[in-house]
């Protein structure tokens, strides 16, 4: 057949694995999306916006500190990726939604900050290291669900089924920094409310997904 149908096909049978075969990965992709949506969108979108336009920096100095912010971003992901190596026979599928509420709580601070602190410069190392921390649990719960997909998907479909997930997660990323462009704009002044309407929103998220994950112990 044609390479169109063969990966309809592939994605037919992949979806299909996921939503009858497997609903807990289908349930696990809905979390996955939803933290893309709501969470990962607003730090791609906040953090270069809070350091150099809300934040009352030089633009010199917004530059600068937004350069160690992004360091900080991506020190965190190295240190997730190695704790979750590390712990790796201490960390279980059933606890990966502790994860995702440690990263939903890290937004609070970060609106609180934007809207008690009168530093600048306390409000950017707040918002800094709670980016840091958040992208530390992330890609530890990434590695566990890329390992639990791995287990629990038959060796034939692995790479379709992984090649589906990431497309259809990655779709939500776009939409949710349309979401908070917009939303930021709108909200000109009080970026903490948008902010906290991230945190809210991913704490939502974070304790369904704690629900869905504890029910893997129970099977």
């Amino acid at each position: 057949g044609s390479i169109w149908k063969i990966a309809g096909n592939d994605f037919s049978e992949s979806i299909r694995f996921v939503l009858r075969d497997k609903p807990v990965i289908g349930k696990a992709l809905l979390i996955i999306c939803g933290i893309n949506l709501f969470l990962s969108a607003m730090i791609i979108v906040a953090l270069p916006y809070l350091v150099t336009e809300v934040l009352d920096f030089d633009a010199a100095q917004a530059n600068r500190l937004y350069g160690f912010s992004q360091g900080a971003l991506a020190a965190g992901g190295l240190s997730g990726g190695i704790c979750a190596g590390i712990f790796s026979r201490k960390l279980s599928i059933e606890k990966s939604g502790n994860l995702i509420t440690a990263c939903a709580l890290c937004v609070f601070p970060m609106g609180a900050a934007l809207l008690l602190f009168s530093s600048e410069m306390a409000s950017y190392l707040v918002i800094t290291l709670c980016c840091f921390i958040i992208m530390v649990c992330s890609t530890i719960f990434t590695v566990q669900m890329m390992s639990f997909i791995q287990r629990e998907t038959p060796q034939n479909l692995i790479g379709k089924v992984i090649a589906v997930i990431l497309t259809i997660s990655m779709c939500s990323q776009p939409l949710g920094n349309a979401l908070y462009g917009v939303l930021f704009q709108i909200s000109k002044g009080f970026e903490y409310a948008v902010v906290l309407f991230s945190g809210t929103a991913s704490l939502i998220i974070a304790l369904c997904a704690r629900k869905v994950f504890k029910k893997l112990s129970a099977a």
